[in-house]
């Protein structure tokens, strides 16, 4: 079983969510890049949508 990384990155309205990160670690689930420097985001408890139904899909 492979290990996900999560990244906090934000939606597409600029709202922070968690990502869940390739195995490259590079980008994520639903294809935002992941820039190599950390970005300032408020803490949130939200997780993206389109990674989590990616996320899911691929544990069937």
């Amino acid at each position: 079983m492979t290990m996900h990384e999560m990244w906090q990155g934000a939606d597409p309205s600029g709202e922070p969510v968690w990502h869940v990160l390739t195995a490259d670690k590079t980008s994520t689930l639903c294809g935002v890049e992941k820039p190599e420097q950390p970005s300032r985001q408020e803490p949130t408890d939200k997780h993206c949508f389109a990674c989590m139904k990616a996320f899911q899909a691929a544990m069937v």
